[in-house]
């Protein structure tokens, strides 16, 4: 290592630049209502509040910027994140508030920050950016690894996101390293040089296998990017540098500060009598009894996001263990539209989204003929930390509530996930892993205080890769979980049920289509109309949300369908390394932790479609029984291969009818369309099952259910065209 010495001496001389919190704009002038504080610039959308300060007494009072001499003249609200109310201030006392910039607009584009009272119109207090601003920014080193590469190890880029991290685009590295380490140091890289902890609470850990992956590593404490020469990856064991790129040639006197997440402490709890952690550091049940009354006192306390729910109540096997079906839960979140608690009574009778119209799967109790015998207390949330008081029966007489038991342990069930558009339950995201008990009549039962660290932001989603086919190509529709944020909620930006569709082992892939070509979509997502949760019909809507069997008879007649349902086997692709979806930095790496589960002599359903001039340039796969299933179809200009347009469906059609007013667009459909149906240019052409086909495993001729290869599922999937030819021509 050159100069160690000296590198050492420069880590303590910088250590006082991490106290900055960007470059400064000023004080709050002006101010009424007791408006403080001083405002830095982070970067080029942030603005950090050093020590602000407000009464928090006036009604609907907003972060307010804009272009005009005076903010009465109009502005730009901007949103405090974690806030109850993210667009209404609350009472501050010197505390620090960092907002962004919505719509990817800079400081630099406005004149001025206000605290503005929108229901009055008065200004509280401002502070002017000044017109020559200097704002910190991100600086990229361009791409890193060597020629030829090294243990694979390659990016496309590494930014220099802050004073303190790095930022690696795509990265690439084949994991098979003894003992490889992000390292970092002066001069060149040697052995003597310093180990970046990744993640930085896992100081001994050695870097996995990446694989086209976003990767931010955090120096530590007392090392700033200004303290170093280089950012790479060597392998201890071997004394090898993988791969390395250089900052000495790089301008970092303006580079944005690390600001350390913000903790929140729980809002005061109601003094109930014993507390029971569920998840640590994120969810936790409080309660009371009181027998006399034959009442429960239940306190919710977690960690929330917008739209996002606790759930807890009586195991679907009370004595046995716990069981999401059958499950008597309580279920509380925040509505993001009114920032009001809300507070439902749930029945879990299937496992699968809630079909409204006939009360079957994760539905409220009154969706299911029955009543609400939950009573909303109290609620607050702030800063994303939720505290929600509620009442229910200890013993009621409604038959889907189940009885509290209160001398003796019982088995429960708890949940967290999203509210989805239609005001029910998303499938949880997060749930036990084990059974777990509670004896509601035991003392004086505490838990620890639960604090919210802010990770910056939203978790960015997983880069899927679209599916380009060239001339006529053929898809395998499975089914398998979401993924979470990471996955159909990011992608989407939209809330699912907890399954969606895989499309050649791809979580809801885009797929770019051409008209006239024809495009074959083999389809394993269940057939057994009786069990919601595993019955999902294929289709290709004009609607975003899919879920035709749900909808009322109005919204069935703004929909277009332009492939008619088809159902199989269900093939499904299951969770067996129940790991957090956020802890998978890709869905690479989030697939491996899947296996596809699927009977032996699985048989698809076949739809095969040929989009045509009427066929507009996005549509969507989904689901015909359950809504937010599917992703985009992109269609574009025509083939020019000479392919007549129109649609094929062939196999096993789905159960169940199409209802007048609803039009089906140049199809062709192996089955029967229900009378009083619009159907554009469509031909029946009497139903065909695509023979029999086996999914599963094959070993000397004998085939097994339970897990597949992708090429195993591809080779089944191409007999099942040959059979179904072979069948047609004879």
């Amino acid at each position: 290592m050159e100069n160690l010495g000296a590198f050492v001496a420069l880590i303590a001389l910088a250590s006082a630049a991490e106290t900055e919190y960007g470059n400064l704009i000023g004080d709050f002038t002006g101010t009424i209502h007791e408006v403080s504080g001083t405002v830095y610039a982070v970067d080029e959308r942030t603005f950090y509040i050093r020590g602000f300060t407000y009464d928090g007494t006036a009604p609907a009072t907003v972060f307010y910027t804009g272009t005009t001499q005076d903010p009465a003249l109009g502005g730009l609200s901007i949103p405090v994140p974690g806030s109850p109310n993210p667009l209404n201030l609350r009472e501050y006392n010197l505390e620090d508030v960092m907002i962004t910039i919505p719509d990817g607009r800079t400081i630099q584009d406005f004149r001025w920050l206000s605290v503005w009272c929108v229901a009055v119109g008065v200004n509280f207090g401002h502070v002017n950016v000044p017109s020559n601003l200097s704002t910190p920014s991100a600086k990229s080193l361009g791409n890193f690894g060597f020629s030829p590469r090294v243990h694979d190890v390659a990016a496309d880029d590494v930014i220099i996101l802050n004073s303190k991290q790095f930022k690696f685009i795509n990265l690439d590295y084949d994991g098979r390293g003894p003992a490889a380490y992000f390292w970092t140091g002066g001069g060149r890289p040697d052995a003597g040089d310093i180990r970046v902890p990744h993640p930085p609470d896992q100081p001994n850990a050695t870097l996995p296998r990446y694989s086209q992956e976003t990767v931010t590593v955090t120096l530590q404490e007392g090392l700033s990017v200004e303290d170093v020469d280089f950012i790479g990856i060597w392998c201890v064991e071997a004394r090898q540098n993988f791969g390395h790129i250089s900052i000495q040639s790089s301008d970092v006197t303006n580079i944005p500060p690390y600001i350390k997440p913000l903790t929140t402490p729980v809002p005061p709890s109601n003094g109930l009598d014993n507390c029971q952690v569920l998840l640590p550091d994120r969810f936790q049940i409080a309660w009371t009894l009181d027998r006399p009354s034959n009442k429960i006192q239940m306190e919710f306390r977690g960690i929330l996001s917008s739209n996002e729910y606790l759930a807890f109540g009586i195991s679907g096997s009370p004595s046995s263990g716990t069981l999401m079906v059958g499950s008597d839960v309580t279920v509380v979140w925040f509505d993001p539209s009114t920032n009001e608690p809300k507070a439902e009574d749930y029945h879990l009778n299937q496992y699968s989204q809630c079909l409204p119209e006939q009360g079957i799967g994760a539905c409220p109790d009154t969706l299911q003929g029955s009543e609400e015998n939950v009573v909303l207390i109290s609620g607050d949330l702030t800063n994303g930390v939720a505290v929600i008081l509620i009442e229910r029966p200890i013993n009621s007489p409604d038959p889907l509530d189940l009885p509290i038991p209160t001398t003796e342990d019982v088995y429960v069930s708890w949940g967290i996930g999203f509210i989805n558009p239609t005001g029910h339950v998303a499938k949880h995201d997060i749930r036990p892993s084990d059974d777990v008990r509670i004896n509601f009549g035991q003392r004086s039962s505490t838990c620890p205080p639960l604090q919210r660290v802010d990770d910056g932001g939203d978790k960015e989603p997983w880069h899927i890769p679209p599916l380009r086919p060239e001339g006529n190509a053929t898809f395998t529709a499975v089914i398998g979980p979401s993924g979470g944020q990471k996955g159909y909620v990011g992608i989407t930006g939209q809330v699912g049920w907890g399954l969606t569709w895989y499309i050649n082992d791809t979580l809801i892939p885009e797929i770019h289509v051409k008209r006239g070509y024809t495009y074959t979509f083999i389809i394993y997502g269940g057939n057994d109309v009786r069990v919601s949760g595993n019955y999902h019909p294929f289709y290709i809507t004009d609607d975003k949300d899919g879920g035709y069997a749900q909808k009322t008879d109005a919204q069935k007649a703004l929909e277009t369908i332009y492939a008619a349902p088809i159902e199989g086997d269900l093939c499904e692709y299951k969770v067996v390394d129940f790991v957090s979806e956020d802890e998978h930095p890709s869905f690479l790496s989030y697939a491996s932790s899947l296996q596809l589960k699927c009977p032996a002599n699985a048989v698809p359903g076949i739809l095969e479609w040929t989009p045509d001039e009427n066929t507009p340039d996005l549509v969507y796969y989904q689901c015909y029984q359950h809504r937010f299933f599917g992703w985009k179809i992109h269609v574009s200009e025509d083939a020019s291969d000479g392919t007549s347009a129109g649609t094929t469906i062939a196999g096993t059609t789905t159960a169940g009818t199409t209802t007048a007013g609803t039009t089906i667009a140049g199809t062709t459909t192996a089955g029967t369309t229900t009378a009083g149906t619009t159907t554009a240019g469509t031909t029946t052409a009497g139903t065909t099952t695509a023979g029999t086909t086996s999914i599963g495993t094959t070993s000397a001729g004998t085939a097994s259910a339970g897990t597949t290869s992708a090429g195993t599922q591809i080779f089944f999937a191409l007999l099942a065209l040959c059979l179904q030819s072979f069948l047609f021509q004879n």
